[in-house]
């Protein structure tokens, strides 16, 4: 396995170091720990390396750069794992997107928001093009408190993964996301709850206008009890493969729109992780990244994991505007 992780000083990519240790990841995985150093380009091209003399270097911020990552680095080091450090010059979200491509990455973990972003936004906006064009499965790493606990004797802060919120719709997105949690993989001791929500009334009423549902109420009794037991079938089957490898599980069926079900699950059994496919059932080939899953991304309280598979998305530099 592969791993670009990205670190730009801030409060979240700190956690982003920590979520990654806290993994169980396979022997001999390969982690390249990046940051960037933001190049902005003005009108006509211009940009403050090329406004200064090309030929001196700004020694500075490179060894400022690379004292940044040098704490990661050895934060993470171990004989199991090659760790390898890079610091890069340009604009950011292209540059870790290059990379991860590149280098055939198959999870970029980073920072849900960088030192640059308004405390206002929810989300970053180097995180906001990553996560819609990477070919790689990203983790937006979130601060949070209940993720954190304070090692004996010590007071350095230690990240746990003690549950993970997965959704699934039964799609082959979703199946890439479990493959790729069950491949990871998460800490022994974690819970995995599987949630998916039921959306037939719902889809009758917001998308066929015409349908008189106080007439058809037994026709949508059906659909919904019908729905609901794929639904289990569905959770029972994702269970069993987590349940396998010894994790402990449980699960939930909600009823109502994907994102704002695993929102609100999510404020319920409060997990470090939400993980779920970058698409759904029915995805528009023309987006790259669903909808539920930006939703989720943008709006969960904790981090959240977007499962891809390399040849889903057919990604390439001149996508990103």
């Amino acid at each position: 396995m592969k791993i670009l992780l990205v670190i730009d000083g801030s409060s979240s990519s700190e956690m982003a170091t920590r979520t990654l240790k806290a993994l169980r990841l396979p022997p001999q995985t390969e982690i390249t720990v990046m940051t960037v150093v933001p190049e902005h380009t003005f009108l006509g091209g211009i940009t403050l390396g090329k406004a200064r003399d090309a030929s001196v270097k700004n020694e500075t911020q490179q060894q400022r750069a690379a004292d940044l990552i040098r704490g990661p680095v050895q934060a993470i080091s171990t004989s199991r794992f090659k760790v390898r450090s890079m610091v890069q010059w340009g604009d950011p979200a292209k540059i870790i997107l290059n990379t991860a491509r590149e280098s055939g990455a198959s999870l970029v973990v980073m920072g849900a928001k960088g030192l640059t972003d308004s405390p206002q936004f929810l989300l970053g906006s180097v995180a906001q093009k990553v996560m819609k064009y990477a070919k790689a499965s990203v983790l937006l790493v979130r601060d949070k408190p209940a993720a954190m606990t304070l090692a004996s004797g010590t007071k350095s802060k230690t990240a746990a993964i003690n549950r993970v919120l997965l959704a699934t719709d039964g799609s082959k997105y979703s199946d890439m996301v479990i493959q790729f949690l069950l491949s990871l993989p998460l800490p022994r001791h974690s819970q995995v709850v599987v949630i998916t929500a039921l959306q037939s009334y719902l889809a009758a009423w917001m998308k066929m206008p015409t349908f008189d549902l106080q007439t058809n109420q037994e026709l949508l009794a059906n659909l919904q009890a019908s729905e609901e037991s794929e639904a289990r079938k569905i959770l029972t089957r994702v269970e069993e493969q987590f349940q396998a490898r010894k994790y402990k599980t449980a699960s939930v069926v909600m009823r109502g729109g994907a994102a704002e079900s695993i929102l609100k699950a999510a404020k319920v059994h409060e997990p470090d992780i939400i993980a779920l496919g970058g698409r759904g059932l029915t995805p528009v080939k023309a987006l790259l990244l669903g909808s539920v899953a930006e939703r989720v991304a943008r709006y969960a309280n904790c981090s959240v994991l977007i499962g891809r598979a390399h040849n889903v998305d057919n990604w390439t530099s001149n996508d990103l505007k």
